[in-house]
């Protein structure tokens, strides 16, 4: 190298130190410092903190929990997480993951149409503070009729997620339709005894004139006999109103029929549909029944929640009644289980009698023709409901 190039180099070097030292003589070499001393600090404290709050995730308490126990297939139903910090110590930046069926669709969830998981994914991000609790609420859209269990979620740490359990279960019941009762409610108006347990008031029996209380619609008022009560008297009310009897002891029980007549043919997807519309009838008509006031049963050849191959629930009133029927539905398999015929037969040798049975069926079956002409024997009602579907019936 020549000596003029090594002049050059050492005047460059020069220049740069005294540049240098000029600039470390400047307030901008104090902030600089500061600021690099504060991130380094900053970067120490951030990881402490990351590996004291590794060690504490474990304070964290969380559960969750449905809004109903059950709801109707495509209802709107609320997911409740509950998140807190039984520690002194704040835990940020808490990510909670957990995975979800896709029939119960999360609002916010967008899914992608690519993606073929069976399940949605969800992560809740929370911020705890000392001693602090959350709770946070998901919409979520029941989409399908069953019987769904949560049982696990994980808090992401930097060691692993850490399990949680936290059981959360729904009943789905079979989508609500509407009906008109009067169309299957053929019992008997004047009803099968007379009692003071007041659930349907007969308008054709007649057992007297008493005194108007409060809540008796005006169509009661006896006109005639209010006028002939004394003006001043000593009658508590000016008014008569027609005393009734009261219908009792309405009773319906609900069959229904997964046999699939021999010569009549139907694939697996029709088969789902049809049984999903007359699970959804059925289940209509047992709520109608029950908030009617019947007494309501329901029975059916399918594979039930404990194993069994069918399942009865005999005639009851009240709304637990009516759930437990629903939750059972919620849960069946909608395949042929046992004997629709023996179902009947039961009841026949039970000697069920004054109630409206209706049957909902796939089709017409010739086999339990005899058990229906009995139960009609025995004075009840029987009324046959045919599915509409498109299965092939062969004639046999």
């Amino acid at each position: 190298m020549s000596p003029e190039a090594l002049k050059g180099i050492a005047e460059y070097i020069t220049n740069m130190a005294d540049k240098i030292a000029e600039f470390t003589r400047s307030p901008w070499f104090y902030v600089l410092v500061t600021l690099a001393v504060l991130g380094l600090l900053a970067l120490i404290v951030y990881r402490i903190y990351i590996a004291l709050r590794n060690k504490r995730l474990g304070n964290i308490e969380y559960s969750r929990e449905f809004s109903e126990v059950g709801v109707y297939e495509g209802d709107e139903v609320e997911l409740i997480e509950t998140v807190r910090n039984t520690s002194g110590f704040p835990l940020l930046w808490v990510d909670i993951e957990s995975y979800f069926y896709n029939e119960l669709e999360l609002e916010e969830y967008e899914r992608d149409p690519d993606d073929k998981n069976s399940m949605q994914y969800l992560i809740s991000r929370f911020n705890l503070w000392p001693y602090m609790q959350i709770r946070r609420k998901h919409k979520v859209i029941c989409k399908k009729r069953g019987h769904y269990n949560l049982h696990v979620a994980s808090i992401y740490s930097k060691s692993g997620p850490l399990a949680q359990d936290a059981p959360a279960q729904i009943y789905v019941y079979p989508k609500a339709i509407p009906l008109d009762m009067q169309d299957f409610a053929q019992g008997r108006l004047q009803g099968d005894y007379v009692s003071r347990r007041p659930l349907y008031q007969d308008p054709f029996s007649f057992a007297g004139i008493r005194d108007y209380r409060f809540g008796d619609q005006i169509s009661q008022i006896n006109f005639k006999a209010s006028a002939r009560v004394p003006f001043g008297g000593a009658a508590t009310s000016p008014f008569k109103v027609n005393s009734r009897e009261f219908c009792a002891s309405r009773r319906m029980m609900i069959y229904m029929d997964f046999h699939l007549p021999m010569g009549m043919s139907m694939d697996g997807e029709e088969y789902n549909r049809r049984g999903e519309q007359g699970l959804s009838f059925c289940a209509a008509l047992v709520r109608d029944a029950a908030y009617g006031g019947f007494r309501v049963g329901f029975a059916a050849n399918c594979k039930s929640q404990n194993g069994e191959m069918s399942l009865r629930f005999p005639c009851e009133s009240g709304e637990a009644h009516m759930l437990a029927i629903l939750k059972e539905m919620a849960c069946i398999t909608p395949r042929e289980g046992g004997s629709f015929a023996s179902l009947l037969e039961s009841a026949v040798t039970e000697g069920i009698a004054d109630t409206e049975i209706v049957i909902v069926a796939f089709a017409e079956n010739p086999d339990v023709q005899a058990r229906t002409d009995a139960l009609e024997r025995l004075g009840n009602s029987v009324q046959v409901i045919i599915l509409e579907g498109e299965g092939v019936y062969d004639g046999e």
